[in-house]
């Protein structure tokens, strides 16, 4: 018995990490991406053996093989038949039927989100199948087809009420999606509200309109087209002098947005829990702009080459701030009756969705 828990602990080190990534970074190019899938594997190796939680080490089991024969199926059984739909609706458009390659359309758009759903559900059965905690590993029960239809209705719902539903979407996808999930014989219990992510979202769905609003004010009045009364003489001009305005704008766009999700976010892991313990998420929101700021800046600057730290830079970030309050009792805890799939998350990857 655990009198109390011990929060996650990370003692790698990007020196090291670099030692992982970088043959595989370089394989990859030489074989145009078809290594990805082994040099994935070697990350989340590294990554969760340098994990610790109650002093023992996570282990990722899951190898490249899986990844790469999930990613074949979901080219075969997903891609192609959405490609073949994909022409077949534009023949019937050009024949002259276009209410009826409208509605296939939408059926089609429908059908896509629940595959997406699907995906994601899927992604994280067996991401938790494959990590293991003395011996001990994770997994569901639930195939996704369910959290996939309600994956596509609830987004359905959030465009068509022009987004005002997506806090209820988002949350009750979150609660559904981890309250089938278990590690060892524990279930994940999630029990997130909608109801303290008002007035962030408000700001968020608000900001681009008042903004858009505020350029129009602008236009209208004549101001910009003068620059507070500089004439551009030419359209280089006109741009260069705009460049800080557009980017000032878009930052604030993207720091209200942060915000938003980082409510959310923290929201949804201090709700849910596991036997005896419960979990806390304090990352705020300067945090999140931080995180994703350094990986905007880290791309720029080496030309995409620094996509290979992306990995490092979130698994670290999570692990900073993720907290657990409470204790489990380890002699209760016994391993996962729950089937563990075959195949990896090629779902997932092929809609380019895939994480660590």
């Amino acid at each position: 018995m655990a009198d109390q828990a011990i929060d996650f602990e990370f003692d790698g080190s990007l020196k090291a990490y670099t030692a992982v990534v970088l043959p595989g970074f370089i394989l990859t190019v030489a074989t145009l991406g078809l290594y990805r899938f082994w040099n994935t594997t070697r990350i989340r190796r590294y990554l969760w053996s340098r994990t610790i939680f109650m002093g023992d080490r996570l282990e990722w089991t899951g190898t490249g093989r899986e990844l790469f024969l999930g990613a074949l199926a979901a080219l075969i059984l997903v891609l192609v038949p959405i490609s073949l739909a994909n022409f077949a609706i534009r023949q019937i458009a050009l024949h002259g039927y276009r209410w009826v390659a409208v509605a296939l359309s939408v059926a089609e758009l429908l059908v896509f989100y629940a595959l997406v759903g699907a995906a994601v559900m899927r992604a994280l059965r067996y991401r938790l199948s494959r990590t293991q905690w003395r011996g001990i590993r994770g997994g569901s029960v639930d195939p996704g087809v369910r959290f996939g239809l309600a994956y596509a209705w609830k987004n359905a719902l959030a465009m068509v009420t022009l987004g005002i539903a997506l806090p209820w979407a988002m949350v009750s996808l979150w609660n559904q999606r981890w309250r089938a999930m278990s590690f060892g014989s524990l279930q994940f219990s999630a029990h997130g509200r909608a109801r303290g992510l008002g007035l962030p979202f408000l700001l968020c769905y608000l900001a681009p309109v008042i903004a858009i609003g505020m350029v129009a004010l602008l236009i209208w009045s004549g101001m910009t087209l003068t620059y507070f009364g500089y004439e551009p003489r030419t359209p280089l001009e006109w741009i260069l002098i705009r460049l800080p305005a557009a980017f000032a704008f878009l930052f604030v766009i993207a720091l209200i947005m942060t915000a938003y999700y980082a409510s959310f976010f923290r929201q949804m892991v201090s709700n849910m829990a596991l036997g005896g313990m419960r979990f806390r998420f304090n990352a705020s929101a300067i945090d999140w702009m931080e995180l994703f700021l350094g990986d905007v800046l880290l791309m720029v600057v080496t030309l995409g080459l620094g996509s290979m730290f992306l990995s490092y830079r979130h698994w670290t970030f999570h692990i900073r701030f993720f907290q657990i309050d409470g204790q489990i009792d380890t002699d209760d805890l016994n391993q996962s009756t729950t089937p563990a799939p075959a195949q990896g998350e090629g779902l997932l990857d092929a809609f380019d969705m895939g994480a660590l």
